[in-house]
């Protein structure tokens, strides 16, 4: 009787796009973390990526080169200050047709940080105004985005309990009525991967 071969185990790829050290250091560690078993995570930003539409341009690249899953990783504070919503938006579909998911952080993905910690819908101007709003909670009081500080802070590995209680919900909540408010709203659709994440892996 001929042996049976063995079914190969494949594994999710995953790649997650975007255009600033602090996501990267980000994500590496929740890869390093958790080594999940059946998810590959490719934390992808190249340096002097340059803008949203390095972002999605890059991500169009990796979906098309087989990737299972692409995040693209949006910053909204620039594209509203440099009045590009616009055109934003038209590149954003162009993504989003392919497959990529699209996931915006206003201002910028720090506040997705804050989130761990604080329900907040104030609207920020910058990316510098919610760093400050990280600072006032004690376990984060010298948070900075210095390379050497994000990797040895091990944000996701240290907080992952605060995600799971309160980033999450923190940042749905932002969802609710988003058409009522300004677009300076603050955002962290950051929460739609773990979302996924966890359902997949627990």
């Amino acid at each position: 009787m001929a042996r049976q071969p063995k079914l190969k185990q494949t594994r999710s790829t995953v790649a997650l796009v975007g255009d600033g050290k602090t996501e990267r250091i980000y994500f590496a560690n929740v890869r390093d973390t958790d080594r999940p078993a059946n998810l590959a995570i490719f934390p992808d930003y190249p340096r002097k990526i340059g803008s949203y539409k390095g972002v999605l341009d890059r991500s169009i690249s990796l979906k098309k080169e087989g990737y299972d899953r692409v995040y693209a990783l949006i910053d909204m504070d620039k594209i509203i200050d440099e009045n590009k919503t616009a055109e934003y938006r038209e590149a954003k579909e162009a993504a989003e047709n392919i497959g990529v998911i699209v996931l915006e952080n206003n201002p910028c993905f720090e506040i997705w940080i804050l989130l761990h910690f604080n329900r907040t819908g104030r609207l920020f101007g910058n990316c510098n105004q919610v760093v400050v709003e990280i600072q006032k909670n004690d376990q984060l009081s010298n948070y900075c985005k210095v390379e050497r500080y994000l990797a040895a802070a091990k944000l996701y590995e240290k907080y992952k309990d605060e995600l799971l209680e309160r980033a999450i919900p923190n940042a749905k909540h932002l969802e609710h009525r988003r058409e009522d408010y300004s677009e300076r709203y603050p955002r962290a659709e950051t929460f739609k991967f773990f979302e996924w994440y966890f359902d997949k892996n627990i």
